[in-house]
């Protein structure tokens, strides 16, 4: 894992994590941390969590993993299994990047209950984030192929709410 080679710096939206190293593709680069919330618990900015099931979130652990900002054409991806989460490369990641997830693809929320305006900059961004059933029929495909959704997202019902 290379959370020994991350840090926390100033970017264009406030901090960032960035990597010290290059990373290879499909690497696993670290676990998220963070204590396990329901959504019913969850009291302040919803931002702050990731989604990990239906209805299961990973709060804020106080570490670097609280800095991985949303990009809408991300070099990361998120692996959720259970109330696990890790962050991989999708592709080479040079030393002095930034590293950044789509946070559609651990998302079901609807726009009414969580959503985002997009500032990342990239000439794919959307403008507004929220859940994964307002991404484009072809970027899902795209984010199917490379298996960025968790299986609450592929398979809705199989996991039950808690």
């Amino acid at each position: 894992m290379y959370k020994q080679y991350l840090k926390v710096q100033d970017c264009k939206d406030g901090k960032g994590l960035f990597t010290t190293v290059k990373i290879p593709a499909n690497s696993l680069i670290m676990e998220i941390a963070g204590p396990v919330v329901l959504d019913k618990d969850i009291k302040d900015d919803p931002s702050q969590y990731l989604q990990v099931g239906p209805n299961t979130f990973l709060g804020p652990s106080g570490d670097v993993d609280d800095f991985i900002n949303h990009h809408c054409d991300p070099n990361c991806m998120i692996r959720a299994v259970g109330n696990r989460a890790q962050l991989y490369s999708l592709y080479i990641i040079p030393a002095g990047a930034e590293l950044n997830f789509d946070y559609s693809t651990t998302s079901t929320d609807a726009l009414d209950t969580w959503s985002m305006e997009c500032k990342c900059g990239s000439n794919k961004c959307r403008k507004l984030i929220s859940g994964h059933h307002y991404l484009s029929g072809e970027l899902k495909e795209k984010y199917l192929d490379k298996g960025m959704f968790p299986l609450y997202i592929m398979t809705p019902g199989l996991i039950k709410k808690r």
